[in-house]
């Protein structure tokens, strides 16, 4: 189980990384002088570099930012946005047809160890190892959050890109709620305990109850049960918190047995699904922009969430009636008491078949440092270098503290080639599950009969399947 730390969190080695930092910038003074942006990309200017992501506030913020790098290296960069599912599947076709359409691509990490086993990504070493590209100043092992960065951005003991997105889920609720004197009184009469965001299971599914109320058209949650990848990652924050995983591995590019149908995974499928009555009818429709919306509009009063669409939830008053209204915590723990979350990014990668990788590469360096990251972190974005989360604005942010709590303990997924396809097992075997076509043992007995046959000896069943 790697671990990786923010904010806060970090703050005994920031000290200690400040002071590695100016030995570094002392050392490559001189060479820092000697390079410059707009030198590095003059052979390249007039190119146009086209990237490719998912439609949510760190890429708008990304798309509001390149302006500046257009102006000072004549390079043109285009944003293509769509939803996750659209994204990753744009980019997989291009990278089968190998038509270069996109120079850099913004994917979900589960994707890079097929993408690598393909031979669709050029190593960064090739540009980190060009003089003439690689910024002196930029130190990565230095200034990035390392295990996250190796977790979701190296492969093979290779380095493929640099992450996008630091990503984790936590708790989303609203405190005005919590904060409601009539609203306390009566929770207290019925449960004995006082009104507090969630921070057990048990809790969590008593507040769920207190405020579902149809006839006012709102909800105590909203799950994301529709037969797509929101579903599994929803459900794995429930998993983890009954101490339960999907295979025995110590990082996401092992192989190991597979434990998905384990009696702790078959017990945290069964609660995840009797959230169901605490969510609106059909939430087998709802996938995350739908339960997004739900808060926005005020609908719902509790539900678990990725950090980089807070911004829209939290801070954006043109998209959010409830601005102001919002509360943030880590994930509820479960049955063993300890707090987890999920490792998750999207990450800068260069195709093989890119035209312009170049430039593309000077344009996601130039991505990576403080100042813009910073820039983009405080319009949506969720950077992974801790002098980000040092700062007086971001510590501002009223999601802060959720976000920088919420990697305490971060569990790996699976990067293996066959990532994708263990992904489509589960959410396919997750919604017969949800829709009652199976009980959660014959669903997850499946998943895990599957996932053998897909990886074979190196993924021993555990338990034993009907």
């Amino acid at each position: 189980m790697p671990t990786w730390r923010q904010g806060t969190r970090a703050a005994p080695a920031l000290s200690a990384l400040a002071a590695l930092s100016v030995l570094a910038l002392a050392a490559t003074t001189e060479r820092a002088e000697a390079w410059t942006l707009e030198e590095a990309a003059a052979p390249y200017k007039g190119t146009t570099v086209r990237t490719i992501g998912e439609a949510l506030p760190p890429l708008e913020a990304l798309a509001n930012m390149k302006h500046v790098f257009e102006e000072r290296t004549g390079i043109t960069v285009e944003v293509e946005m769509y939803e996750h599912s659209e994204a990753v599947n744009k980019v997989m076709l291009d990278l089968n047809s190998r038509r270069g359409r996109y120079d850099f691509i913004l994917q979900p990490h589960r994707e890079l160890g097929r993408f690598v086993e393909n031979g669709h990504l050029v190593a960064l070493n090739k540009f980190m190892d060009d003089p003439s590209l690689r910024n002196p100043d930029f130190v990565p092992e230095s200034v990035l959050y390392e295990g996250l960065w190796k977790e979701i951005s190296w492969y093979g003991g290779k380095m493929y890109g640099y992450p996008f997105t630091a990503l984790n889920m936590y708790m989303w609720y609203r405190s005005d709620l919590v904060n409601d004197p009539k609203e306390q009184e009566g929770f207290k009469a019925k449960y004995g305990y006082d009104l507090a965001p969630a921070q057990n299971l048990d809790q969590y599914r008593d507040l769920a109850e207190w405020f579902t109320r149809p006839d006012e058209r709102f909800y105590g949650t909203a799950i994301q049960g529709k037969r797509h990848e929101a579903l599994w990652y929803e459900w794995l924050n429930f998993l983890y918190a009954y101490g339960a995983d999907m295979m025995e591995v110590s990082s996401g590019s092992d192989c190991g047995p597979i434990v998905v149908n384990s009696p702790e995974a078959i017990a945290a499928t069964e609660y995840y699904k009797g959230l169901m009555a605490y969510s609106p009818p059909d939430t087998l429709n709802y996938f995350w922009d739908d339960v997004m919306a739900l808060m926005q509009q005020a609908k719902v009063f509790q539900l678990i969430m990725w950090n980089d669409a807070t911004y829209a939830v939290a801070v954006d008053k043109d998209a959010s009636t409830v601005v102001g209204k919002m509360g943030f915590g880590t994930t509820p723990v479960g049955p063993l008491g300890e707090q987890v979350g999920q490792v998750e990014g999207w990450t800068y990668l260069v195709p093989a078949y890119s035209k312009n990788q170049e430039a593309a590469f000077l344009f996601i360096q130039w991505m990576m440092e403080y100042e813009q990251q910073l820039e983009q972190h405080l319009n949506g974005g969720a950077s992974a270098r801790p002098d980000v989360y040092a700062t007086a604005e971001v510590a501002a942010l009223p999601y802060s503290q959720a976000s920088m709590d919420s990697n305490a303990a971060a569990i790996a997924k699976p990067t293996i080639p066959a990532s994708p396809q263990i992904t489509d097992i589960l959410v396919r075997e997750l919604s017969s599950y949800l829709s009652d076509q199976k009980s959660a043992k014959d669903a997850l007995d499946t998943a895990a009969k599957e996932m053998h046959e897909l990886l074979g000896d190196c993924a021993p069943l555990k338990y034993a399947v009907q």
